[in-house]
């Protein structure tokens, strides 16, 4: 594919339309952008080892890609994946790119990738869209349509913010019961944010209450310059008609300029 293609009126009707199904499901669910938009099936379900990289995507930004790549080189994986979920972002009126065109930047982002990042080259890597947004369920709708996952082969990169939140008990009702789940399904892959360092980390997986599931997270080698990025200061200079380049990969910045998202 070359850019700036955008996706087809049909591609759109078909997102929208997958996005919105699984926005009104009870039972943790997953489904690709190739199998919503009726491409040729991807071997993402019969992975043994999936790294992903669940967020917003409002835009996805090189970090973001920088991220699954350093993941699956972590772990050797033979998958990697963004995740996308109607029901953790937006809920009311998504601000900035539609929902539907986010999808689509994630899958094109990885095609693109996919032919210019050795790390990612020999990995199945597919755009996902999950029903639900907390970790744990859209644990169990990758455990349950990935049958072939090895019992570690689950990973989920996050930064060291969301790993402490994680582990905040403010966010239980039974803390150990919780993170008995969560941790029996994935592991988590770590990386640095802002000032923390992997110092930071080890000394948080040593305080005793967190000790049980210390061999369940590892830390990423992110490259400082990824550290504090945020999708919040690109969109402000893609509203001041910034060039975007150094700041989202090609696919995001022909959706960006093409449909003027911010």
């Amino acid at each position: 594919m070359s850019w700036p293609d955008l996706p087809s009126a049909a591609t759109v009707a078909s997102l929208t339309e997958a996005l919105q199904s699984l926005g009104s499901v009870t039972v943790p669910t997953v489904t690709s952008l190739a199998e919503a938009t009726g491409k040729p099936y991807r071997t993402w379900r019969d992975c043994h080892s999936l790294v992903t990289v669940s967020g917003s995507f409002n835009p996805l930004h090189w970090a973001h890609l920088e991220l699954l790549a350093c993941g699956v080189e972590t772990v050797s994986a033979d998958a990697g994946a963004f995740i996308l979920s109607p029901n953790t972002i937006d809920k009311a009126r998504p601000l900035g790119m539609d929902l539907s065109d986010r999808a689509w930047t994630m899958q094109s982002t990885l095609d693109w990738a996919g032919h210019h990042d050795p790390r990612l080259n020999r990995a199945t890597l597919s755009g996902l869209l999950v029903s639900h947004g907390l970790y744990v369920d859209q644990a169990r709708a990758l455990r349950h349509a990935c049958t072939n996952l090895h019992e570690t082969g689950l990973w989920f990169v996050v930064g060291f913010d969301k790993i402490v939140q994680i582990f905040d008990p403010r966010y239980y009702t039974d803390r150990t019961s919780s993170l008995d789940t969560l941790f029996g399904m994935a592991g988590f892959l770590v990386a640095p944010r802002d000032e923390a360092t992997p110092a930071d980390l080890a000394d948080l997986l040593h305080l005793p209450q967190n000790l049980p599931y210390a061999t369940r997270i590892r830390p990423i080698a992110l490259p400082a310059t990824f550290a504090s990025v945020a999708s919040t200061g690109i969109r402000a200079r893609a509203t001041l008609g910034t060039t975007l380049s150094d700041d989202v990969p090609p696919p995001v910045a022909s959706m960006i300029n093409t449909r003027r998202c911010y």
